[in-house]
């Protein structure tokens, strides 16, 4: 380890570190985070501010539960992209990439320890099955898609004949 990175703190971010931060990216503006440690007085590492500032201190997150429709959009999502929790996170917002995967793996371990809730059967069921068929849409999506495309050759290949035949015959 170099001298640096000895002297980094680990832990819990107190009070007045969190303070620090806030004002400098209200001062600064948010990046360059391997500066903002030195820049904002803390003895903490770029990736460690980055962090902080994104999944906790950031005033445009929302704090508390995921709501229905926040896990509707959640399980849809999911079924459509996988576990590309930043690109779900896009779509919901003041919700980090990080608390959307939280929310996901916690829901499906309670689910897995036999919750006996009917809607968190339901849900589970309803996300089988719709991950059960995504790759069956797809290549249904790809059939229709390869008709689509046959009929056009098919239309220029008859309007190429007809304009060769109307060429050749006298009128």
């Amino acid at each position: 380890m170099s001298g640096v990175e000895e002297n980094w703190r680990k832990g819990p971010w107190t009070g007045e570190e969190d303070r620090l931060l806030v004002h400098h990216v209200n001062v600064h503006g948010e990046g360059r985070w391997s500066s903002v440690a030195t820049l904002a007085g803390l003895k903490r590492n770029g990736k460690s501010c980055r962090l902080r500032w994104v999944n906790y201190l950031r005033p445009d997150l929302k704090r508390g539960s995921i709501t229905p429709q926040e896990e509707a959009v959640i399980l849809d999502l999911h079924a459509r992209w996988g576990n590309r929790w930043s690109t779900i996170a896009r779509s919901l917002p003041g919700r980090t990439d990080n608390e959307i995967k939280n929310y996901w793996r916690t829901l499906f371990k309670k689910e897995s320890k036999g919750a006996s809730d009917e809607s968190t059967k339901l849900k589970t069921r309803l996300l089988m099955k719709r991950q059960k068929f995504q790759p069956e849409q797809r290549q249904r999506l790809m059939m229709q898609q390869n008709e689509a495309d046959m009929k056009k050759v098919m239309t220029l290949l008859l309007e190429e004949t007809e304009n060769k035949v109307g060429r050749y015959m006298p009128l």
